[in-house]
């Protein structure tokens, strides 16, 4: 190989590695993320490993902070469930943890949606008009979430009238659980890579 042919090659490397690492900057954080590369020109700007940090954390701390919290609800739920399901939890004791959880989970996360759908996201997308199929992939991700959550409070309400032990119900309620756990942590990570740069780049 001549010279100019060994500079070629060794451009070509060069361009194709900075290609590699744009690429790892800028893709969704989620492996089952459905969105798409061109969405994500704000997060390239403002990657997750600069959410937190001074500049920025007094804008994105709250969002943050309350999908943290709704990451924490639904782990604790996942738990409790579990552990009845390998009889590591006896029925008492199933129901007085999970019954007043699922009750609080369900309604914070509708009231969560309902608060995104109707005020900020609208404003997102007024903002940034090139996001708006982003938007809307989130906001029928709440409704079928809301639709498992509708789910889990109709299980939740059959559990606070039983008088005996219902194996099948509280099997039905941890498949519902699951269901739920999948579908939000694809959509916290997605919603966060969206919208948290728009709230820490913001000016005001």
């Amino acid at each position: 190989m001549d010279t100019f042919d060994t500079k070629n090659a060794t451009h070509n490397k060069d361009n194709q590695n900075t290609s590699n690492e744009k690429l790892a900057k800028i893709s969704p954080r989620h492996p089952d993320s459905r969105l798409q590369l061109d969405w994500l020109f704000l997060y390239e700007k403002l990657p997750a490993s600069h959410w937190r940090n001074a500049e920025y954390v007094n804008r994105t701390a709250n969002w943050l902070n309350t999908h943290n919290g709704i990451r924490k609800r639904q782990k604790v739920l996942k738990q409790l469930s579990a552990e009845y399901q390998m009889g590591a939890l006896n029925w008492s004791n199933y129901r007085l943890q999970v019954l007043p959880r699922i009750e609080e989970h369900v309604f914070k996360l509708h009231q969560h949606h309902s608060i995104e759908d109707k005020r900020y996201f609208p404003r997102f997308i007024q903002e940034y008009p090139q996001l708006k199929a982003g938007f809307e992939l989130l906001e029928r991700d709440h409704e079928r979430l809301d639709a498992l959550l509708n789910e889990l409070q109709t299980l939740n309400n059959t559990l606070a009238m039983s008088t005996v032990e219902d194996n099948a119900l509280a099997e039905r309620l941890h498949h519902t659980l699951i269901a739920s756990s999948d579908l939000l942590a694809s959509h916290l990570s997605d919603e966060e890579d969206l919208v948290i740069p728009i709230l820490g780049l913001r000016q005001d």
